[in-house]
């Protein structure tokens, strides 16, 4: 990786947010795998080199690369929780009772 291209992310992440650790790395497909940490998680991103040398050259390829980093960021916080059917809270009934509860043919004696 370039040393302008690692200067562009870092600029990019910084202006983002001044908290945020970042990592970038190069993968074999011509593209850079960014990883943007918090406490809360991270998350990470494909950039192309293509983007890269796009947002060197012109603001508008800038601006549109800035605004997937923020995405990214915006991940983290919005992230769902895991599916736990074990910690789901226990549903009560709320209101009149039931056919079976005995509370609605009176008598108590129904039909068995």
């Amino acid at each position: 990786m370039a040393q302008e291209d690692q200067e562009l992310l870092r600029l990019l992440v910084r202006s983002i947010d001044k908290k945020l650790e970042w990592e970038a790395i190069a993968s074999q497909d011509h593209s850079m795998r960014l990883t943007l940490r918090l406490p809360q998680g991270e998350s990470t991103i494909d950039v192309t080199r293509v983007e890269i040398s796009g947002a060197l050259e012109g603001a508008i390829a800038r601006s549109r690369l800035r605004e997937r980093i923020k995405r990214a960021r915006q991940r983290v916080f919005n992230r769902r929780r895991p599916y736990m059917p074990w910690k789901l809270p226990k549903i009560e009934a709320i209101g009149a009772p039931g056919p079976r509860s005995g509370g609605w043919g009176g008598g108590g004696g129904g039909r068995r």
